[in-house]
């Protein structure tokens, strides 16, 4: 992993399970069951390793904060017309549809004061984006979805300029 974040081929298996380690004591405390479900033979993707780990802390963090007791998340990934797609699934209260279109904005937060920043979501769509991807959300209560797609090795993506 270069810490300037300059693409390279990396495992999205090795690391989702890098960050589902470190936030399973988080999970324990709280009661809530992460389960991660892969393709076999997932391929590697253009990107910066430390920058992907940056978007899957982001998102199972923020899937954890939804969740009540007991909670459950669900990681799957699979490729998927062309694009490996990563999906972070959780069984909290929902994004209510008036916030929905606000997630991605910069420092919006549903937090109380001094526990988010309002980054997170931002920041994961930005590095997502500089690598040919895609970040979606899906919401209702009991259901939250985020899907990440990005780019396999073999086809040659490269990051972009932002």
């Amino acid at each position: 992993m270069d810490s300037r974040g300059r693409p390279d081929s990396v495992d999205v298996e090795q690391g989702l399970r890098d960050t589902i380690r470190v936030l399973a004591s988080k999970a324990r405390t709280q009661g809530t069951s992460i389960d991660l479900v892969l393709e076999p033979g997932l391929p590697t993707v253009n990107a910066a390793g430390g920058e992907l780990n940056q978007v899957w802390m982001n998102l199972l963090d923020n899937a954890l904060d939804a969740v009540g007791e007991p909670g459950h998340i669900e990681v799957t990934g699979r490729t998927e017309r062309g694009r490996v797609v990563i999906r972070i699934i959780d069984n909290g209260e929902g994004i209510p549809p008036e916030i929905l279109p606000k997630i991605f904005d910069p420092f919006f937060t549903t937090k109380p004061p001094g526990q988010g920043t309002g980054m997170g979501l931002e920041i994961s769509r930005r590095l997502v984006r500089q690598y040919r991807g895609e970040i979606s959300v899906q919401s209702r209560p009991g259901r939250t979805e985020f899907a990440v797609s990005l780019v396999p090795t073999d086809t040659g993506g490269d990051r972009q300029e932002a």
